[in-house]
């Protein structure tokens, strides 16, 4: 087995989801088997895999049980990945009893596992655009499955499935993310050592992989394809720059920022998102010499993501709240103390993380109902894609002054909105502006400043919607869209200067 510094994934903090699906097989391993797979690992594993896969659906669901049996029991080895790279014991026998793992462990316990079902499995070593990664590649740094079913081979990554690790601290979160996961997909955040082990038609080179930006396999999942340009994982620029997109899936929401390097501080209206149909693009800029991580961000609407992560005095606020919820008899005692079993405090800097368990109905609807009632967003998008960017030489950023309008959440799910014009984050104050909106989503848009919403007036010829208005003496000019003439949705706003 090869001795690598294992690589966990590259964007590190995603939200508490309460919908990912585990195969409720993981809880039903009868006790004396567990006990034989964690005290004797040779005896208990056969044991462990034919319980689990009796009955599975095809190759394929056998695969699913291990990976989610995998990701529910192996906790990741903080200890050994920050040891100056001493990796050792991660044959699935020493994980199995440690309960531990890196990735080389993790991939070892599925080849075992997939012996025992009788798939064939071999471990994958490479390179991973993960923690750490800097843009260059510094030497082996990952490992993850290749198994073949029905004649072809899959790619499972059970490491990055299992969880994230945040400033030395583990956190049990279970995806889907990286199991099955299309080849021509897998090689924007994973390259094999060995080319065949791509399992593509047209191998790339290691100088396209580091060129190339991260890209979550979430970005996939959630329906999303690249355009004819994509980023650079560092993309130099000489002013705003758009790229396009396309998506295939209903019902995602989209959002965008740019972020400090050092420090990660949102830089606020620095992206723009036009939406149309089936596609999107994205315009960045950055307002100096810096440089700065462009993500974009997306979640389906229906699902509910909370902040997964508390600082010691806001968890301490929530806790305090808690008290007044009960109290007042909004909750019960049972709920309350659901709530405050729900996370750990990290010993390594004292945040409050989920302790996850997707299995744990009653306490996660109890922790749901407290959120809603402590008016905690579950709006919170995950990361697909990232990249870091930065102004030419000839470019000294556009300033401080705000780029873009800020946008309302309801603007992320507009399917087919687009600001024609203006273009900018603030507008000065008795200046005339024309308004140019071309939109599917409503039947009407307004304009508001200093007194009620006017409607803008519908192109005969574009069907675009169109106003001009003298910007009043007032903090902000908002822009709404209507479905029924009656009802107004904030869309996007202007500061005014």
């Amino acid at each position: 087995m090869k001795k690598i510094l294992c690589a966990f994934s590259a964007l590190l903090v995603s939200g508490m989801i309460f919908a990912a699906t585990m195969d409720s097989k993981v809880r039903s391993v009868p006790k004396a088997i567990t006990e034989k797979v964690f005290s004797s690992p040779k005896e208990g594993l056969p044991l462990l895999v034919k319980h689990l896969t009796q009955g599975a659906n095809g190759a394929s669901g056998k695969v699913k049980v291990m990976h989610d049996w995998i990701c529910d029991n192996i906790a990741y080895d903080c200890e050994m990945y920050f040891s100056a790279g001493k990796i050792e014991n991660q044959d699935y026998e020493s994980v199995l009893k440690k309960r531990k793992a890196v990735c080389a462990g993790y991939t070892s316990v599925m080849n075992a596992m997939c012996y025992y079902a009788g798939i064939e499995s071999i471990g994958v070593y490479g390179y991973s655009k993960g923690f750490g990664y800097t843009g260059k590649l510094d030497g082996i740094d990952h490992a993850w499955n290749a198994i073949k079913l029905g004649g072809k081979w899959q790619l499972v990554d059970c490491t990055w499935d299992a969880g994230y690790v945040d400033y030395k601290t583990y956190v049990k979160h279970y995806t889907d993310e990286w199991l099955f996961l299309d080849p021509k997909f897998f090689i924007y955040s994973h390259l094999p050592e060995k080319e065949e082990y791509q399992y593509l038609k047209e191998p790339i080179t290691q100088e396209q992989f580091v060129k190339e930006p991260y890209i979550a396999g979430k970005f996939f999942r959630k329906g999303f394809s690249l355009g004819k340009e994509i980023p650079d994982y560092t993309t130099v620029i000489d002013g705003a720059k758009s790229f396009e997109f396309g998506i295939s899936q209903s019902g995602i929401s989209i959002t965008s920022v740019i972020r400090e390097r050092k420090g990660g501080r949102s830089v606020e209206n620095s992206t723009w998102i036009n939406r149309m149909g089936n596609k999107f693009t994205v315009d960045f800029d950055v307002p100096d010499n810096k440089e700065y991580r462009a993500v974009i961000f997306a979640k389906k609407i229906s699902e509910e993501n909370f902040n997964d992560r508390f600082a010691i005095q806001e968890f301490a606020q929530h806790v305090q709240q808690t008290e007044a919820l009960l109290a007042a008899k909004k909750i019960t005692q049972r709920e309350k103390d659901f709530f405050e079993s729900a996370f750990f405090k990290s010993e390594e800097n004292g945040v409050y993380y989920p302790l996850e368990d997707l299995f744990a109905t009653e306490r996660n609807n109890a922790v749901k109902k407290i959120f809603r009632l402590l008016g905690i967003s579950a709006n919170m998008h995950e990361p697909v894609l990232d990249f870091l960017i930065k102004a030419s030489p000839e470019y000294s950023g556009y300033g401080n002054i705000k780029k873009y309008p800020s946008c309302y959440a309801s603007y992320d799910t507009a399917t087919s909105t687009r600001l024609i014009e203006p273009i900018s984050g603030s507008l000065k104050k008795g200046e005339k502006v024309r308004f140019e909106i071309s939109s599917k989503d409503y039947i009407g848009i307004a304009y508001k400043g200093d007194g009620n919403p006017e409607l803008l007036k519908k192109d005969a010829k574009t069907g675009n919607f169109i106003g001009e208005f003298e910007i009043p003496d007032t903090d902000r000019v908002i822009i709404y869209g209507t479905k029924n003439n009656k009802n107004l949705t904030g869309l996007w706003f202007y500061t005014v200067e």
